[in-house]
């Protein structure tokens, strides 16, 4: 469950700052200058906890309608974005492979694989979970990887929150985000900024897998550093009350068919006419397949669903459709690109790659890339600057929101876990952020100047 606490001087300093923004001309656009003001509001709230992550996200849709920024009607739009039901059908899958014990006989085989080794197995995990997010979104990797690694905690006598459990769960979702960017049909921006590049398959993948293979150790080994896991510790065989064979061959079969046909996304899209979200779909047909074959009831059903993760990130958003409609993200690029002639274009590349990062910790990434690339692409054209240089990290980047649990649906779902306090993610995922946009700032800087 998420932190019920109320914080006064958060939540004071919070309302003073929205107040202040709201009078104070940033801006010239009265829109943008009220989007800026709940935006500050927002992430004060999301940052210190003050009140329930999610009652936070209730009072983003009810501050635009007062502000005239969105119709009450586009204002709860988000809440019923597809993603949302991705999720859901994400969480009963989970809940369905815990109460029958299939996801602890799964990390049982992986544990084998990995010799005993917690450590080991941890990182196996991991890795599994970023080469199936070269294939699938990372919402639909992680949701297939968490009941593993909840699994796997089971077999460790430890406490709920502990360095191993922080290490194992914010290392799938790390995982996860930086797999999603080696192939175009990994998430939604690297097909928005290939789409606009005019670049195949395989060139993407020529920019994309050398930044994957540098990431992923550099993110396990400050993980590593920071939680401090136990590297020595064996997991012993769990004894659980096994289930009669009928369920448990079905939820097999519902579980295999789900991940499969989140897998062939790309081919049965188009052939069934769904332009998006046909994962989405399949995490609903996943639901209703185990009511009806009795695999868990109806009450089990609901219990196993987060709501209050659902609302996190329908506020999150929420938030990112408020900052496109209102013309903000528009001003902010705007204020980053005329940095170009002040600056070296080094420090240019990573201005550009650190306001990705930001951006996409609090709105959709798709959307800051939809917003973001297409200025990029004529910012570009209009300085006679191959547009691969500006847009290709930018997009990236767009991918690698590691501080906030709205931020990316892999944070959202292992924060939902329980396992990984918000502070954890915030100064791990700081870490992270840095060294990522060093990383591929100075990849791209050296693959086109040097």
């Amino acid at each position: 469950m998420l932190k019920h606490k109320i914080n006064l001087t958060g939540l004071f300093i919070a309302i003073t700052v929205f107040i202040v923004l709201l009078f104070l001309p940033v801006f010239d656009s009265q829109k943008a200058q009220y989007a800026f003001a709940l935006l500050a509001m927002v992430a004060i709230l999301w940052i210190t906890e003050s009140i329930p992550l999610p009652l936070t996200s209730l009072l983003i849709p009810v501050g635009a309608i007062f502000l005239q920024l969105l119709s009450p009607k586009d204002a709860f739009t988000e809440f019923a974005n597809p993603i949302l039901f991705l999720f859901m059908g994400g969480f009963v899958l989970a809940g369905a492979l815990s109460y029958h014990s299939l996801d602890k006989m799964l990390a049982q085989k992986l544990i084998k694989l990995a010799g005993g080794n917690f450590y080991r197995s941890a990182i196996f995990l991991m890795l599994s979970t970023a080469l199936t997010a070269f294939f699938v979104s990372n919402t639909s990797s992680t949701a297939m990887m968490i009941p593993l690694a909840l699994g796997m905690l089971v077999l460790v006598d430890k406490d709920t929150v502990s360095p191993e459990s922080k290490f194992l769960m914010l290392g799938i979702a790390y995982s996860a985000n930086i797999g999603g960017i080696v192939t175009i049909i990994s998430s939604p921006p690297n097909a928005i900024g290939a789409a606009i590049l005019n670049i195949n398959f395989l060139t993407w993948l020529k920019y994309s897998v050398p930044i994957f293979l540098i990431t992923f150790p550099v993110m396990i080994t400050v993980l590593t550093l920071y939680f401090k896991p136990d590297r020595k510790m064996s997991i012993g065989v769990m004894t659980f009350e096994k289930e009669t064979a009928a369920p448990l061959k079905t939820l097999i079969f519902i579980f295999l068919l789900t991940v499969i046909l989140w897998m062939m996304d790309g081919i049965l899209s188009p052939l069934l006419h769904i332009d998006n979200s046909f994962n989405s779909l399949v995490a609903i047909f996943a639901i209703f397949l185990i009511y009806i074959t009795k695999v868990l009831s109806w009450d089990k059903i609901l219990k196993s669903i987060n709501w209050e993760i659902l609302l996190l990130f329908g506020g999150g958003l929420t938030l990112g459709f408020i900052i496109e409609e209102s013309g903000l993200g528009e001003i902010l690029i705007g204020k980053i690109s005329s940095l170009i002639t002040l600056v070296p274009i080094y420090v240019f590349l990573l201005a550009i790659v650190i306001f990705s990062i930001i951006l996409t910790e609090f709105m959709s990434n798709t959307a800051s890339a939809a917003m973001m690339l297409p200025l990029l692409f004529s910012l570009a054209t209009q300085l006679e600057i191959n547009p691969v240089l500006l847009l290709l990290p930018a997009t990236i980047a767009a991918s690698f929101g590691f501080m906030m649990p709205a931020g990316t649906p892999p944070n959202a779902m292992v924060f939902s876990s329980g396992y990984v306090p918000q502070k954890d993610m915030l100064k791990a995922g700081l870490i992270v952020n840095v060294l990522v946009a060093l990383i591929v700032t100075t990849y791209f800087y050296f693959i086109f100047y040097h």
